[in-house]
């Protein structure tokens, strides 16, 4: 009796050892061709006999021998939410009422455990009719509510009925990586559906079938296994209910460790092609079959996108196309703003008044365009100022052309950059341009400022000079303008031509003090002022303030070399953060990655960019001493 006890023991063991791993473990790679690639593309489902990471480097695909390029390898793990999707099929008949229908659903519960987060999992079941007891979700909450109790039980096996309905399910949600699981443990009865008609459905939509039998007196293997053996699944026995769940939750390893493997195929049209696909570190191949459709109009040979369609498609080449772009862009504008040749006729009207037919040749489009944005500018306060700098600063373009290609710059960078770089955060540094011209503009104006108040002592020694020799005030201005060079020559005419047309000398003084920002000039104003109220020796004050400012400007000078240690420092501090960001981001992309892609990332450079551009400002303001 002991020796019949232990020989039960033994065949029970054997059974649940071999035939469930047939089902939970592979011990080869398995290659599934996926329903809805068009021919030239190819997509598979790879099956790795146990869990490990896997990119395109360790994959090799081979068609008829010749090596393949462009292989496509996403895990499961990573695969959109319902790309790889299963159907449980479960026996819901009278003989499965009991521990069979408990076991079933624990092993369920194990297989639902074992799924990816992105696999959708929907649940059927069977007896005299079909049922949907849960509809595709990736919700734990949603499958855990489903299997809280039993389903109801009911007389009849319709196993291929509810497979087919299964198929259906799949084909409704448009799953690119289908597989079906179905437990039963008996014969099928009474379903509308034939098996070839699920078959042929299966292999159709390239949908696995994995079954499961539980060993019962109806019990008949045969359909089970060919139904798997058919649809490239696979098939596995249990001796009891409580050998289901270790069955099932190696079921659900096996899926969780598939790969959607795609890649173009470069094979001849009407070609039987043969498969073949290693993986580094996994003994064996995986070989799969197919035939090549038949090409349009009996064309033949591979598949090859054309030069231009490459270059389009690479990095280089919509740069490229970025660059041309901008250019037209630009010689459309240049063509509309640009101002036409002014003729004889056009000159000579303006000190001869012509006639309304001499005047036939209007002005030209672009010449409206700018004088209307120049009208509209001339709103704002601040255009006369800007006009102004720019003709102290010796820029000879129209201040309204000026404005218009800044804007046109601005635009184009900002677009290039977000075409090259694909960020926003980047694409924001073409705002840079209007500083960078306004930065331009003022570093011409105070060059010339600086200029003109460098050289107002000598000036001021030549006027005195002028005025000991016998010449009025006015005199002296004309000798002044006769020896001094430019930008004072320019201003000191202005001067001239204001007394000239009856505006008071101290005042014409006083509004080229204004444009160049120069105190020291002021006073020479009040002593103009003085010198026609009063009178007075105005030599001997001219020299007084010659003296005061050539103290001035030592004094500047001064301060100015001691505060350069404080500039040099304003920019190494503004500038180091940044360079060492290009450095390392260049060196490392990986280590930058996140600040530029993660939301907290761009939030930090933002908040970086700022505190760096206020710590500019304020060194800025600490150097810059008023003297």
């Amino acid at each position: 009796m002991r020796r019949f006890r232990a020989a039960l023991a033994a065949t029970a063991a054997l059974t649940v050892g071999v035939l469930t791993p047939c089902a939970g473990a592979q011990t080869q790679l398995e290659l599934t061709e996926v329903n809805g690639a068009r021919f030239p593309d190819r997509a598979f489902i790879l099956t790795l006999p146990s869990r490990m990471p896997l990119d395109e480097g360790r994959v090799a695909v081979r068609e008829n021998g010749g090596l393949v390029e462009g292989v496509g390898v996403v895990p499961a793990s990573a695969a959109d939410d319902g790309q790889f999707s299963v159907v449980l099929v479960m026996d819901t008949s009278l003989s499965m009422r009991g521990r069979p229908i408990d076991g079933a659903v624990a092993a369920v519960r194990a297989f639902a455990a074992r799924r990816n987060d992105n696999q959708a999992m929907a649940i059927v079941g069977f007896n005299g009719k079909t049922s949907v007891l849960l509809p595709f979700t990736t919700s734990e909450e949603a499958i855990d509510r489903a299997l809280e109790s039993p389903p109801r039980l009911a007389g009849g096996t319709k196993i291929y009925d509810g497979v087919n309905t299964a198929l259906t399910l799949l084909e409704a949600a448009k799953a690119s990586a289908g597989s079906v699981i179905v437990l039963s443990d008996g014969a099928d009865t009474g379903s509308t559906t034939s098996a070839s008609a699920v078959v042929d459905r299966a292999e159709r939509n390239g949908v696995r079938v994995f079954s499961v039998g539980l060993r019962s007196r109806a019990f008949t293997s045969k359909p089970l296994e060919q139904l798997a053996a058919a649809t490239s699944g696979g098939y596995a026995e249990a001796t009891t209910s409580e050998d289901l769940e270790p069955v099932f939750d190696k079921l659900g390893a096996q899926l969780a460790n598939e790969y959607f493997l795609t890649y173009r195929s470069n094979a001849r049209p009407e070609t039987r092609v043969h498969v073949t696909v290693t993986v580094e570190g996994i003994d064996g191949a995986a070989v799969r079959q197919y035939e090549t459709p038949a090409g349009p109009d009996g064309a033949s040979g591979p598949f090859h996108r054309s030069f231009a369609e490459r270059f389009l498609r690479s990095a280089a080449g919509m740069v490229a196309t970025s660059v041309a772009f901008a250019l037209l862009v630009a010689l459309a504008v240049a063509a509309l703003v640009r101002p036409r040749k002014r003729t004889l006729r056009a000159r000579m009207a303006q000190f001869v008044a012509l006639t309304v037919a001499e005047r036939k040749d209007g002005p030209g489009h672009s010449d409206v365009v700018l004088s209307r944005a120049e009208k509209s500018f001339a709103r704002t306060r601040w255009w006369s100022r800007f006009k102004e700098e720019l003709e102290i600063a010796g820029i000879k373009a129209p201040a309204v052309q000026i404005v218009l290609w800044t804007v046109v710059a601005t635009v184009l960078v900002t677009w290039l950059v977000y075409v090259v770089t694909g960020s926003l955060l980047f694409a924001f540094a073409g705002l840079a341009i209007p500083y960078l011209v306004r930065s331009f503009a003022k570093k011409r104006l105070n060059r010339q400022r600086n200029l003109f108040a460098d050289q107002l002592p000598d000036n001021l020694q030549v006027l005195s000079s002028a005025l000991r020799a016998g010449h009025s005030l006015v005199g002296a201005l004309s000798v002044l303008v006769d020896d001094c060079p430019e930008p004072s020559r320019g201003e000191f005419r202005r001067v001239l031509a204001d007394e000239q047309l009856g505006v008071s000398l101290d005042r014409a003084l006083g509004a080229v003090a204004r444009r160049m920002t120069s105190r020291d000039l002021e006073q020479v104003a009040l002593v103009a002022a003085l010198q026609r109220d009063t009178g007075g020796n105005t030599a001997e004050v001219l020299d007084r303030v010659a003296e005061t400012v050539r103290g001035r400007f030592e004094l500047r000078r001064l301060v100015r070399t001691l505060t350069t240690q404080g500039r040099m420092s304003r920019w190494v501090v503004s500038f180091l953060p940044v360079g060492m960001l290009a450095l390392i981001t260049v060196i490392n992309p990986a280590y930058m990655a996140p600040l530029f892609s993660h939301p907290a990332g761009r939030i930090l450079l933002f908040v970086a960019g700022v505190m760096v551009v206020a710590g500019s400002l304020v060194i800025k303001r600490i150097i810059n001493i008023k003297v």
